[in-house]
């Protein structure tokens, strides 16, 4: 069984669209849990129709109020009891076989003892210009706290798909954070495994109302963002998101993470030459891509202003 966790707000132009595309998946043991974030337009009709008519999808309800997408997310892990676990954003279109393909690839790749992630590629799809881009909306691949660290983010929330171990951690996770999915990448890169199926399974879609903002792929976006002088290393809200992770976890971290947590920290009181070495030392990257973070390292500010 699969649990799948939708956060929904104002979402009335898409969702209808996400919902079928969940229905018309191969994979077909599933459960939907929902839950609203004070939507005020038509979301909760539809979604709550498509319940009426589909026993697999749940409508959580509660009095906690507007929580934001990402704590969204994480408090609806607190309904999952299945062996896997898969977020969904409300405006995405699957392909038919993400699940199922997920699925299988987790099965193969995951231990049932041993936190673990998996995740998928995708298409970036911009539905007010009724364009589909063939880049690669995964952009970075991480095997270890070195290579992720520097990452301003997690994974795709929605490329995601985790077990039951990585699920309790989300759980009981209690503390600052930015958005669910950094918080279960760096749970998975710090307590388990992490890895990367290369099929592209859904449509990821781009609008004016994006949550999280609009993020351009491929090699043009890779450009900008690469010469973007006077910008800055690290982001200041996944600087501190970080460090509230180690605080609450630091007791349970090995020496090395201890060692690494600590040299990302320093990052941006040394000087230039010291953060050179310290990359170097540490084995520090992007990603596994060690001239890209050298780069901006040289040519940017080391953390937002």
């Amino acid at each position: 069984m699969i649990d799948i966790l939708m956060a929904t707000y104002n979402g009335s132009n898409y969702i209808r669209n996400q919902l079928l595309s969940l229905q018309q998946q191969t994979e077909k043991n599933w459960t939907l849990y929902i839950r609203d974030d004070g939507s005020t337009d038509d979301t909760i009709e539809i979604i709550n129709d498509f319940s009426s008519k589909d026993s697999r999808i749940k409508v959580v309800t509660d009095s906690l109020g507007n929580l934001g997408p990402g704590k969204t997310f994480l408090e609806l892990t607190n309904y999952s009891t299945s062996d896997y676990v898969i977020f969904c954003d409300q405006d995405d279109i699957w392909f038919e076989k993400k699940i199922e393909n997920l699925l299988a690839f987790a099965n193969n790749k995951l231990s049932d003892d041993k936190p673990g992630l998996v995740y998928c590629d995708g298409y970036g799809y911009n539905s007010e210009k009724g364009v589909i881009s063939l880049n690669s909306i995964s952009r970075a691949h991480a095997k270890n706290l070195n290579e992720f660290l520097f990452f301003n983010a997690g994974y795709q929330g929605c490329s995601m798909f985790f077990n039951r171990k990585l699920c309790q951690l989300a759980q009981s996770y209690n503390t600052d954070f930015y958005m669910h999915d950094d918080i279960v990448s760096l749970l998975a890169h710090t307590f388990g495994d992490v890895y990367f199926l290369d099929e592209a399974l859904m449509l990821y879609r781009q609008h004016s109302n994006n949550v999280t903002g609009n993020i351009q792929f491929g090699f043009l976006g890779f450009v900008k963002r690469a010469l973007n002088f006077g910008g800055y290393v690290i982001s200041k809200k996944h600087y501190e998101e970080k460090k509230s992770f180690f605080d609450f976890y630091k007791d349970q971290l090995n020496t090395s993470q201890v060692e690494i947590f600590n040299a990302y920290f320093d990052f941006p009181n040394q000087t230039l030459t010291t953060r050179i070495r310290s990359i170097f030392k540490h084995n520090l990257s992007e990603g596994g891509n060690q001239i890209k973070l050298l780069s901006k390292t040289i040519l940017r500010h080391p953390l937002e202003k």
